[in-house]
């Protein structure tokens, strides 16, 4: 009995490796930012389920080089081995994912190559500058070459200078069928179908597992649209922003911590966020909030604006990769730039429209010292009788008030904001509103 459970257990052992899943990730239509982190999470579960080999089943005439780049690198990363097979086409960054696989099976009728970047401007197709030919022309080189496919055929698909003899001359660019993509090498041989590839691996009796694309992909591949995101850096900072201005923890910090939340999540699943994007932008909201809570009224804007550049770049690199097309990094910019803009215009709005903001004036850091600042060190609470005798009194603008800065009131400086928004150092002023912590002044009328 002891032998037969031996004999038992071999081969169910034996069995168990004969039906080892071999997983199937599709790629039909244009490559976008969603299909980098869909391809991105197949790998992942593939590998974490022990996949004795993936196959990427493409149809597409190209897409997003950056999102293309992404997903190469985790095809080239990946233990388990890789097979692509070309179902119809594989055209631009669908060639190079094709490349970046260990072996390329092509269906009947199918073709590979034509992949020099271009840009897009309407309906009118422009072709990309001679940089961005060289940087893909060296992508696709060295990603046959890790995968042992013809270097110069390779080159051909991206560059028409590039000459072939016998395959192809200048000023023309590379693509096979599938019959040339097997006489020259660049693929193994025709299949039929996904399951003749994969008998021709020697995988015939594997289990096949087709990893479907989820909604969070397609959430992906929308929020990363360069007009929402830039909506959502508005949205973002202007909740933000209004939350440090505004009294109290509410809605605009919440709105505003989700949708930088957003943004970041999903261009960190395509590949393009990293840590360092992040750390910009927090950098930068800490530089803001010196500005706001520290130095307001000692001078007005080296903090705020290197706070104000440190965010910018940190969504601009969130957006951009080595290989974002420029037409792609002109969106970004444009989008960083009119987010923080529209944010600033609304912030300063508030700042001269609102009754009462937080700004510098019972805020969130250090109240107590900000407040006995206000009441010239006395320390008074709000209410007091003492609270009216202020109002009335007049001085000078110690600093430009922006609108706030210090008035000089005889010998004592304290903090005002000025309700017309700007008034020039030494400008006389009058304090027109005294709430314990907060001081309005206007420029003095002289008759």
């Amino acid at each position: 009995m002891k032998r037969l459970g031996v004999a038992v257990c071999l081969l169910l052992g034996i069995a168990f490796s004969l039906s080892a899943d071999v997983w199937v990730l599709t790629i039909d239509g244009e490559i976008g930012r969603g299909s980098s982190a869909y391809v991105r999470r197949g790998i992942a579960e593939a590998e974490a389920q022990g996949a004795d080999a993936i196959v990427l089943v493409l149809s597409t005439p190209g897409g997003y080089l950056d999102a293309a780049v992404t997903i190469r690198d985790e095809l080239l990363a990946a233990t388990a081995p890789t097979f692509a097979y070309v179902d119809r086409e594989a055209f631009s960054a669908g060639a190079l994912l094709a490349m970046a696989c260990d072996a390329i099976y092509m269906a009947p009728g199918g073709v590979i190559g034509a992949a020099t970047p271009v840009l897009i401007e309407g309906t009118t197709v422009i072709a990309a500058s001679e940089k961005e030919i060289a940087a893909a022309r060296s992508l696709f080189a060295a990603t046959a070459e890790a995968t042992g496919k013809p270097i110069d055929l390779a080159e051909a698909m991206v560059d028409p200078d590039v000459v072939v003899p016998g395959v192809i001359e200048a000023d023309k660019l590379l693509s096979l069928t599938a019959g040339e993509a097997v006489t020259l090498g660049v693929a193994s041989s025709e299949a039929a179908s996904v399951e003749a590839a994969l008998s021709a691996e020697g995988l015939a009796n594997r289990e096949i597992i087709r990893f479907q694309s989820r909604v969070v992909d397609q959430i992906v591949d929308t929020l990363t649209i360069p007009w929402l995101a830039a909506v959502l850096i508005t949205l973002g900072l202007l909740g933000l922003f209004v939350e440090m201005l505004i009294p109290g923890i509410g809605v605009f910090g919440i709105v505003g911590t989700l949708c930088l939340a957003a943004f970041f999540w999903a261009n960190f699943l395509v590949g393009l966020a990293g840590w360092e994007s992040i750390a910009f932008v927090l950098g930068g909201f800490f530089a803001v909030l010196l500005e706001v809570f520290a130095f307001t009224a000692v001078d007005f804007g080296l903090a705020g604006l290197a706070g104000l550049v440190l965010i910018g770049l940190g969504f601009y690199t969130a957006m951009t990769g080595p290989f974002t097309r420029s037409q792609d990094t002109l969106t970004a910019v444009a989008a960083v730039v009119g987010g923080v803009f529209v944010s600033i215009v609304v912030v300063v709005v508030l700042l001269t429209r609102l009754p009462k903001t937080r700004l510098r004036f019972g805020g969130v850091i250090l109240p107590t010292a900000i407040t006995g600042r206000a009441f010239g060190g006395r320390g008074q609470d709000k209410g007091s009788s003492s609270d009216q005798d202020w109002i009335g009194r007049e001085g000078v603008a110690a600093t430009d008030l922006r609108p706030v800065g210090t008035g000089l009131f005889g010998n004592e400086r304290i903090d005002v904001i000025c309700e017309e928004g700007f008034l020039a150092q030494g400008t006389p002023i009058v304090i027109t509103q005294d709430e314990g912590y907060r001081k309005a002044v206007r420029k003095k009328e002289i008759s």
